[in-house]
């Protein structure tokens, strides 16, 4: 042991490692002691945005779209310093990036892609070049979403599909067939019913009483969505209460008067939650994968002072 003690390297690497903690520790006071620069949009960078999104979408930016557009950029300078200060533009993706971008600049130079990053570094190529940092936010917002992610529990999954249940269950559906009168006459309608009910007709012969239409007489399945594509709001909600296997109506649409037999209803119905297992488990990663990025930046808008020349933003801020 106390030969080990006397050698060389032991101290070598003894003295490296208590080194590294010094400067690190170091560093960690300066950090803290250090105020954050402040982020800074400026009237000009907020004009460029406005002008970025006329260019692509064809239209001017309304102040919502600027809002939007000024919080995205806040976001994406929030990520791109901290993956900064997590050292992720030592990123393998990032340095081959740049070494590529110094042989285009630099054709001749006899460098390896090491010494070509060295000098893309002393050029600053690694805060300035737009890719880079489109890859530093992204990376960051794919670290600061998935730290720390778990599969949920049988009871985090039990308890989530319990708070979204309604958004699951499938819809009531109607198969029915519609009788439909054209402008008609106060009065018309009404006696075409009282006739179906008292003769007993059949749907299908019905259909033979009224005037064309161009939805079909004989729909099935139906969902209240689909009855509002064919034939306008509120035509499912008239018949909400109507009997199986009678007619019903009239029923008013903007196309006219509709007498309806319904042939059958299919009740809403909640799907167990081992049939939407697999779906719910996507839903609740994304869901907590939003969660953490939301707290990152939180936190870090915490840390970084926030200068914004954008009025929309700021009304939006408020809201």
């Amino acid at each position: 042991m106390r030969r080990l003690l006397r050698l060389p390297l032991l101290h070598f690497l003894l003295g490296g490692a208590a080194l590294f903690a010094v400067v690190r520790a170091t560093a960690a006071r300066r950090g803290a002691e250090t105020p954050a620069s402040p982020v800074v949009i400026t009237a000009g960078d907020v004009a460029q945005l406005r002008r970025d999104h006329a260019r692509d979408t064809g239209r001017e930016p309304s102040p919502a779209d600027e809002a939007g557009l000024v919080e995205r950029a806040v976001e994406d300078e929030l990520l791109f310093r901290e993956a900064l200060a997590r050292g992720l533009d030592q990123d393998r993706s990032v340095r081959n990036w740049l070494a590529e971008q110094m042989r285009v600049l630099e054709p001749d130079t006899p460098l390896d892609d090491e010494a070509l990053y060295a000098r893309a570094r002393s050029l600053r190529l690694d805060r300035t070049d737009l890719v880079v940092r489109r890859m530093l936010v992204q990376k960051m917002r794919l670290l600061a979403a998935r730290t720390g992610e778990h599969p949920p529990s049988d009871d985090e999954l039990r308890a989530f599909y319990a708070a979204h249940a309604a958004e699951y269950r499938t819809p009531e559906r109607m198969t029915l067939w519609q009788v439909f009168l054209a402008g008609a006459a106060p009065g018309r309608a009404e006696e075409l019913l009282a006739e179906l009910r008292r003769d007993g007709v059949a749907p299908a012969e019905a259909v033979r009483r009224g005037d064309a239409f161009a939805a079909p007489a004989h729909l099935r399945s139906q969902s209240p969505a689909d009855l509002a594509r064919r034939f306008g709001p509120g035509f499912a909600e008239a018949l909400a209460e109507a009997p199986v296997g009678a007619w019903s109506g009239p029923v008013a649409t903007p196309y006219g008067a509709h007498l309806v037999w319904i042939e059958a209803r299919t009740p809403s119905d909640a799907p167990s939650l081992d049939v939407l297992r697999g779906q719910l488990r996507e839903r609740w990663l994304e869901e907590e994968r939003a969660r953490r990025l939301a707290e990152t930046l939180q936190a870090l808008r915490a840390r970084h002072p926030l200068h914004v020349e954008s009025a929309a933003w700021h009304d939006r801020s408020r809201s």
